[in-house]
């Protein structure tokens, strides 16, 4: 298991809306053909979505982009004492 930090602020506030809704829609659980039928986008364009939200809260999967979709402020950031957790390959 590696740390793994988190910007410390301001990262959802850096996602525009559609960028949020895709991370709120990962964090439901949801593929990226479901996604796209949900937001009526093609799984291109989520994908394309999915590569600018991890570059700009600095994370490289899903996994990491789970607690932002749980964090329950949309604006203000990573989750409450989440900055450092651990994740299992």
């Amino acid at each position: 298991m590696r740390p793994l930090k988190m910007q410390p602020d301001g990262g959802m506030a850096r996602l525009t809306q559609g960028e949020r809704d895709v991370v709120r829609l990962v964090g439901d659980g949801m593929r990226n053909q479901e996604i796209a039928a949900q937001l009526a986008l093609s799984e291109h364009t989520v994908r394309n979505y999915l590569i600018r939200i991890f570059d700009k809260l600095g994370i490289s999967s899903r996994v990491e982009l789970v607690p932002y979709a749980f964090s329950g402020s949309e604006g203000t950031g990573s989750p409450e004492n989440a900055k450092t957790f651990s994740v299992s390959a």
